[in-house]
């Protein structure tokens, strides 16, 4: 049980949210710059995506 607590801790650590965040922006900036068009909710959240016609 040790074991597997010290793993979630490890694995939570090398993770963190900057790194998520920064992954995100990676994937955006990677859609737009393909050609993709993303459409959001009044909250910011992504409805869905689509190529640009």
């Amino acid at each position: 049980m040790k074991k597997i607590i010290t793993l979630i801790i490890l694995l939570a650590s090398v993770m963190s949210c900057s790194e998520l965040a920064e992954m995100e922006a990676k994937s955006q900036q990677i859609k737009r710059e393909r050609g993709w068009e993303c459409m959001y909710n009044y909250k910011g959240e992504i409805q869905g995506c689509n190529y640009i016609k």
